[in-house]
């Protein structure tokens, strides 16, 4: 069996580990690459590179973050080829890091989340500010790993943060308001079908966000049932099957869904439970592609 995998970024380690993974169970690799995407209409005879002459029994779908609605169209055309999708359902939702969309899902769903602000307007978040109460969390609804992530003191950092980025020419819809949760440690529980691999960060010293790029400190968990369960609540919630599950767990023991990472990384998680988590993605792609 040849299996593909179509990918924006390939310089996402888990790229090499999931072709590693597909040639230790004896099946043939193939990485699209397809972050110059491009096509042409001839004829009315639809050309897209990279894709006319993809012949493979399976395409994996992982790592869309440019040009993922006029991706999505083109690839759910690979299906009349016969070719089974394993897309997570990114295909459906047309969205790799959407954090507005998927705090709405979660509160539908009645999973518990931090105070939370949007608008697109700057001038509300001020406004917002007063029911939020200071400090409060201001970041990119569509940036990860901790980017542009900003805890907000006073209405005078909140104030020059806004003018800094309407001079950067940033707008507002791009930007959500959080209550800032004093928090012990926060979970990253990455969940593939029915198994999860949870870690424990702590943030660094002097830094409120706890990810690991950011000089935090991880270490293994064991889950108690309700944080089980409220893992995969939130990857339902959002439709999924595999995901990074972010919960906050307050000085009261409280629980916060933050985010659900659609692309979450797992080879440092490898490392720390000394587990092939790779091989557990491939053999869950493998058994959902449809």
């Amino acid at each position: 069996m040849k299996i593909s995998l179509i990918t924006t970024l390939t310089s996402l380690d888990e790229n090499k580990r999931i072709e590693e993974e597909i040639r230790a169970l004896g099946h043939d690799f193939e990485l699209v690459d397809l972050s110059e995407f491009k096509f042409s209409i001839i004829d009315n005879k639809l050309n897209v590179d990279k894709l006319d002459n993809l012949n493979c029994d399976i395409a994996i779908v992982r790592g869309i973050f440019t040009s993922i609605k006029s991706i999505s169209n083109v690839i759910v055309a690979l299906k009349e080829r016969g070719i089974k999708i394993f897309d997570n359902n990114v295909l459906k939702h047309q969205y790799s890091i959407d954090k507005i969309g998927d705090i709405l899902r979660l509160n539908i769903n009645h999973l518990p989340i931090p105070d939370s602000f949007y608008s697109r307007d700057f001038e509300d978040y001020k406004k917002a500010s007063q029911t939020l109460g200071f400090p409060f969390v201001f970041k990119s609804s569509r940036m990860g790993k901790g980017a542009s992530v900003y805890k907000l003191n006073n209405q005078n950092e909140l104030n020059d943060l806004i003018s800094k980025l309407q001079e950067e020419g940033k707008e507002a819809k791009s930007f959500i308001a959080q209550k800032f949760i004093d928090y012990e440690y926060d979970i990253r529980a990455l969940v593939i079908g029915g198994e999860i691999f949870p870690m424990r960060r702590i943030p660094g010293q002097g830094e409120f966000r706890a990810n690991f790029s950011l000089g935090g400190s991880v270490e293994t968990i064991e889950l108690d049932s309700e944080s089980r369960k409220l893992a995969n609540l939130a990857v339902k919630a959002v439709d999924m099957s595999v995901a990074g599950v972010d919960i906050l767990i307050d000085k009261q023991n409280k629980k916060y869904l933050l985010e659900v990472n659609h692309t979450a990384g797992f080879i440092g998680m490898e490392k720390a439970y000394s587990k092939n988590i790779g091989k557990v993605y491939v053999e869950h792609a493998i058994a959902n592609a449809k």
